[in-house]
């Protein structure tokens, strides 16, 4: 298995649809790692284990967006294979102390030692714990967070970043006040040494963000990218005459 890396201008694939074999499609595609929506997709907690090992039969890291920042969501993600764990909504050293002690097992942290796939498996890397950065709160807080020892990444989640700050999620677009504040979280990121990415719409909004330092970016989601393949397959097919109210 590739090990998953958060640098090196690393692009990830996000997964809101569920199903082993979309998994497997996106995985066959070569991205550097995939995450699993718990959060925001329509992917249920049966679903996680077949899309996990899908990814892991094309050689794809993986990542379980996990539905909130609980021992037991970050438990079930880790035992079920995934790499690593993104946590929404963390806004505090305090809070990313927890995602983090979360994801190993005691002395270092408190997940409970359950080896559901483990005895069949090789010995698996220790799993990486991304952070998300979506409000004010998590902002000022982040020099704090980025000292806590086991955070393996930052996530900027672009559309709840502008809501909390009072702006419209077309911000993200192009708007010179929302990119000094994504600015803001990425260089004290890169100082640290601490790999810090974005959830991105399209090519042309992942370049953008590159082009203000992030190491990694994920996205659009497979229904995204569904979606607008669909759309644009059927306009292309329809008679150039055609008129649809």
């Amino acid at each position: 298995m590739r090990d998953l890396r958060l640098d090196d201008d690393a692009v990830g694939a996000w997964l809101h649809l569920p199903g082993s074999a979309s998994a497997e499609l996106i995985g066959s595609v070569g991205f550097d790692f995939a995450c699993i929506d718990l959060q925001h997709g329509v992917v249920d907690d049966d679903s996680v284990l077949p899309m996990l090992q899908a990814l892991a039969a094309t050689d794809t890291p993986s990542l379980v967006r996990v539905q909130s920042n609980t021992p037991e969501s970050i438990c079930r993600a880790l035992d079920r294979g995934a790499d690593g764990v993104i946590v929404p909504l963390v806004n505090s050293a305090d809070e990313a102390t927890a995602a983090v002690i979360a994801c190993h097992h005691p002395p270092r942290g408190i997940r409970s030692y359950g080896p559901v796939r483990a005895p069949w498996h090789p010995p698996r890397a220790e799993p990486v714990c991304v952070v998300m950065v979506e409000t004010p709160d998590a902002v000022a807080a982040l020099p704090d967070m980025l000292k806590v020892e086991g955070v393996g990444g930052v996530l900027i989640g672009p559309s709840d970043l502008a809501l909390s700050h009072g702006v419209p999620v077309e911000a993200q677009h192009g708007d010179e006040t929302y990119d000094a504040l994504v600015r803001s979280i990425v260089e004290p990121c890169r100082a640290a040494g601490t790999p810090v990415g974005i959830f991105t719409a399209t090519p042309d909004h992942a370049q953008r963000f590159r082009a203000i330092g992030v190491t990694f970016v994920a996205g659009p989601s497979d229904a995204i990218i569904l979606h607008r393949a669909a759309t644009e397959h059927l306009a292309r097919c329809r008679p150039p005459s055609s008129v649809r109210p």
